[in-house]
């Protein structure tokens, strides 16, 4: 329909979910331009942790909790499976 849309955030939810919104974006889209989010370790970062203040990966929780960086860290897919930060 050549309507263009602009979009920042994540694609996927601390546990590897999509989003319901971003489920319909990625399948409707014509055209993606994707920032670079970049992991501890160096490589692309596509998947991120939900921390605690003690700083230890969550694993439960509702899909959205608002915060920032004290809550969540990006890291590359290998770096999530192993469910660490740093």
């Amino acid at each position: 329909m050549s309507i263009p849309v602009l979009c920042y955030g994540i694609r996927t939810d601390f546990q590897g979910q999509l989003f319901e919104g971003s489920q319909y974006l990625l399948a409707w889209a014509d055209e993606l331009h994707e920032l670079k989010t970049v992991c501890h370790c160096g490589k692309k970062a596509t998947f991120v942790l939900r921390i605690s203040s003690q700083n230890k990966v969550l694993t439960q929780g509702n899909q959205v909790e608002i915060g920032g960086n004290e809550k969540y860290v990006s890291v590359c897919r290998r770096h999530f499976k192993a469910k660490k930060t740093f």
